[in-house]
């Protein structure tokens, strides 16, 4: 069956979530054939988590799919979405996103003529020098984001479950040593207590041009979901 780029339009959450990860399997399988993914896997054999990342979080928190997505739409994924949501261990996890979402709109922009698709590749490349800075930047991350950037500096290692409960101890009792009780800050060092983690990248959604791409991209485990309202979470 001929993949639709315009299967999840006007479509409730409801009604798109059981499709959306084959949906974007099909969209990074589609980019891996065209031209510009051909050329792109020329430098980058292994690509796609940005893509699905993208996407995902794309529908998941704004209902924005690919074909009705406006600069504007782009510009609130990029600097806001994606920063608050997406927790990234090491500054070199983000070196690969905008070149991989610039080939990807262009590719857009060829195949499919979205209006919107030549701005966003245009906004995208001009942030190339900004997006790490934002994904690391801690007034745009979420509590349980903040949580995480906060116990990797103090050099825990918050890869492990080990290490997440280690600095939770040791934060905690700095706080109650030195703020009132039930504080923000409080309230921030217990969070992970019971609760999931935000996302980490990557998702394991990398792939090469030669294989089929298979992505990996349900169930993003955030802080900040809420209910499906709308066919987006907030």
């Amino acid at each position: 069956m001929p993949f639709n780029i315009n299967q999840l339009n006007n479509l409730d959450y409801d009604s798109a979530e059981p499709l959306l990860a084959d949906y974007i399997d099909g969209v990074v399988e589609q980019f891996a054939k065209s031209p510009e993914g051909e050329a792109y896997a020329q430098e980058h054999p292994d690509f796609g988590g940005w893509i699905a990342t993208f996407t995902e979080m794309s529908y998941i928190y704004e209902g924005f799919t690919l074909p009705k997505m406006t600069k504007a739409d782009a510009q609130i994924v990029m600097e806001h979405i994606l920063p608050r949501k997406l927790t990234l261990m090491h500054r070199e996890e983000a070196e690969d996103a905008i070149p991989e979402l610039v080939a990807f709109w262009n590719f857009l922009k060829r195949e499919y003529n979205f209006r919107s698709a030549g701005a966003i590749a245009t906004y995208l490349a001009k942030i190339e020098g900004k997006f790490t800075d934002w994904m690391f930047d801690p007034a745009k991350g979420g509590m349980a984001k903040s949580f995480i950037m906060s116990g990797m500096q103090a050099g825990f290692d918050m890869t492990s479950e080990d290490g997440i409960a280690a600095f939770q101890k040791a934060y905690n009792q700095q706080l109650l040593s030195e703020k009132p009780n039930n504080s923000f800050l409080q309230q921030l060092g217990s969070l992970f207590t019971g609760s999931e983690r935000e996302a980490q990248f990557p998702v394991s959604s990398s792939k090469s041009s030669k294989e089929k791409p298979k992505t990996n991209t349900k169930g993003f485990d955030s802080q900040d979901l809420g209910k499906k309202s709308n066919g987006k979470k907030k």
